[in-house]
C-alpha cells in the first residue's frame, strides 16, 4: 500500500464549516486525534465512519477522501 499522508482539504473545509475538531469529533463519536489523523491523510476511515461522515457533512465520501479513489493508493511499492 502506498504511504498515507495526503492532506484532505475538502474534509478540513467541511469540518471547519461545522465547528472545531473537538465538536465534530464528538458529533461523529470519534476522538479528536482520529479526526486529526483523517484530515492529515494518516488514517483511513472504516466503512461505517465513512458513511457517517458523508451524511454528517452532506458531501459524497469520494469528495471527502479523494485519495482513496486513486489506484496508486493501493498499489505496492
Amino acid at each position: 500500500m502506498q504511504a498515507l499522508g495526503r492532506v484532505r482539504h475538502k474534509l478540513i473545509e467541511a469540518r471547519e464549516s461545522k465547528g472545531t475538531q473537538r465538536k465534530v469529533a464528538a458529533d461523529l463519536e470519534i476522538t479528536e486525534t482520529h479526526l486529526r489523523e483523517l484530515e492529515k491523510g494518516r488514517s483511513i476511515p472504516g466503512t461505517k465512519l465513512l458513511k457517517r461522515m458523508e451524511y454528517y457533512f452532506g458531501i459524497p465520501d469520494d469528495d471527502l477522501f479523494p485519495d482513496l479513489l486513486d489506484p496508486a493508493f493501493f498499489s505496492s511499492d
